[in-house]
């Protein structure tokens, strides 16, 4: 229930359903998502960003298997 004020005083109002048929949820899931170029740079600093600055942890990062899925791309770090 959401509520709403008018002149001092609370007024609850229902909040809406929305009914969505199979075929439409099904025809939106297909779609795929907007592509975002983004370099190999942007992507080790939103880990040294995420991890908190350890080389060892954002090298572990780069190379898992979430990272591999998200890119389509597998990273390895040597050194």
């Amino acid at each position: 229930m959401a509520k709403t004020q008018k002149r001092g005083q609370v007024i609850r109002r229902k909040a809406q359903q929305v009914k969505v048929k199979t075929a439409s949820a099904v025809k939106g899931a297909g779609r795929s998502a907007k592509q975002v170029q983004v370099t190999l740079g942007d992507l080790i600093a939103a880990a040294f960003d995420t991890v908190g600055g350890e080389v060892k942890k954002v090298a572990q990062v780069m190379s898992s298997r979430d990272m591999t899925a998200a890119t389509g791309k597998h990273i390895v770090f040597v050194g």
